[in-house]
Parts: C-alpha cells; structure tokens; sequence
C-alpha cells in the first residue's frame, strides 16, 4: 500500500511541478539505479520533500521532525510513504538506527543537511547527525540543488551530481575537525550544483 501510495504522489507531484512551476531537473541519469544511496539536497521551501522526491527516481525515505506526526492522519500518510519522525535539537538515536536500517537494505535516504529550512543563497552547516549516518553507513552520497525562484516566469531548478563517497575518511577514529571537514565537504558538493543552476 505505502508504495501505490508514493508513486501516485511521484506522478502528481510531477506533473503539479511540471505545470504550475515549469520546473527543470538536471542530471537524473546520475541517479544510481540500486544500492544503498544517501540523498543530501539544500533546503528553502516546505516543498523541497516533494521535489526531491520527484526528481529522483527512485523511492526516498525521509526524516521529519516529530511535530507533523501529532496529527494522525498526517502521520499515518507520511509512514505510509516511507517518512519516520526525527527529534531536532537532540541526538536521536532511535532515528539513527531507522535510517542505518534503510541503508542496509540498500534503499534510498533522503537528509537536509542543514536540519531546517534556510532563505537566501548562502547554505548553513551541516548538522552532525548526518555525517555521522553517511559515516557509519559508508554509503555513496547523491548531492541536489533546487533554486526556487520569486519570478513567475522563471522556472524551478532542480541539479543532480553525480554520487560521492567519504572513503578517505572510514574505518577510523576522526577528530572533530575531520568530522567537521566531513559536514563542510557535504554542504561544497550541493553547493556545486547550485552553481551548476546560475
């Protein structure tokens, strides 16, 4: 049920993005077509879920913070499409552990590095829990850049690089500034494909 239910959003979200905000999706075939994949995208709007999801090809499985689950028809629809509640602020380890699970079994997870939506065109840090997954998961990493824009003739923009790896820095103890060279990496890579988008 929960997959008939992601794929119908997939197609409608798509044609919604297609015919309301005409949008663009660079780089779709950088998509890896199996295998355990982490998704990192920048994140300006309450749509950049959806237009993740829509804009890569494969079935994505996201964090939400815990407050959209307080309503049980919301929260029912949002595990129905493969979403689990994250705790912002604290170290989650319940969340953690789901998201290592998805990796595991070679599905696909969607993470905002930045932990919350951010105006502008400079990108914030990323938060440690996602460095710590990308590196306890040893998965490839997928970044995305989406730039909305405030014309209404000026369409949206969605840029998909090509997947990296964190190999040089696995099977090893980091300090903390190579954690934080791990988060600043990250956030480099999707700031990539937001040039990619000027």
């Amino acid at each position: 049920m929960g997959k008939i239910i992601y794929w119908l959003s997939y197609y409608l979200v798509n044609i919604y993005l297609k015919i309301v905000h005409n949008w663009k999706v660079n780089g779709r075939k950088n998509v890896p077509k199996e295998g355990p994949l982490i998704v990192v995208s920048n994140h300006v709007s309450y749509l950049d879920p959806p237009i993740v999801g829509s804009a890569v090809n494969r079935q994505l499985h996201f964090m939400a913070k815990e407050e959209l689950f307080e309503k049980k028809w919301f929260g029912f629809l949002l595990k129905q499409i493969g979403t689990f509640p994250v705790k912002r602020g604290v170290p989650d380890k319940k969340a953690i552990r789901r998201s290592l699970e998805i990796l595991k079994n070679d599905k696909v997870l969607c993470m905002f590095p930045e932990g919350t939506r951010i105006k502008g065109d400079k990108l914030g840090d990323a938060k440690p829990g996602v460095t710590l997954i990308a590196l306890m998961s040893e998965s490839p990493i997928l970044p995305v850049g989406i730039k909305h824009s405030d014309q209404k003739d000026e369409a949206l923009k969605v840029s998909i690089g090509r997947s990296f790896s964190l190999e040089e820095y696995y099977d090893r103890k980091l300090s903390r500034q190579e954690k934080t060279e791990v988060g600043e990496l990250i956030m480099k890579k999707i700031k990539n494909q937001l040039n990619c988008l000027d």
